[in-house]
């Protein structure tokens, strides 16, 4: 088996609604390990979403990690530290269109 690892810019979005959507998604032979950024590039408080998900699809109660959880107006960062894989999948959600930006760096593993 060989590993490749590469480092960087692995994810990022400003949501252009505020429906439950996917950032990032990680393969079957896919790990990733990082920092998850949100950034609220508005002039009012605002709130935002992050899920955990162990498979594709909506997120369920238990798989919230950040829920309505505010960010001040122009704040940046609020930071999380996350480790995805085998189908593992990041979901976001933010209060407002087009203001929210979330952002993931850090490793991601590939064995094949």
């Amino acid at each position: 088996m060989a590993t490749t690892i590469t480092w960087g810019l692995h994810a990022s979005s400003r949501p252009a609604n505020t429906s439950e959507a996917a950032l990032l998604l990680a393969g079957a032979n896919e790990e990733y390990n990082g920092v998850l950024r949100v950034c609220n590039q508005d002039t009012t408080v605002r709130t935002y979403y992050i899920a955990h998900c162990a498979a594709t699809g909506a997120a369920s109660g238990d798989e919230w990690i950040a829920y309505a959880t505010e960010i001040d107006a122009g704040e940046s960062p609020h930071e999380y530290s996350l480790h995805i894989g085998n189908n593992e999948e990041i979901r976001i959600r933010a209060s407002v269109a087009d203001k929210i930006s979330f952002h993931f760096s850090g490793e991601k593993k590939v064995v094949s």
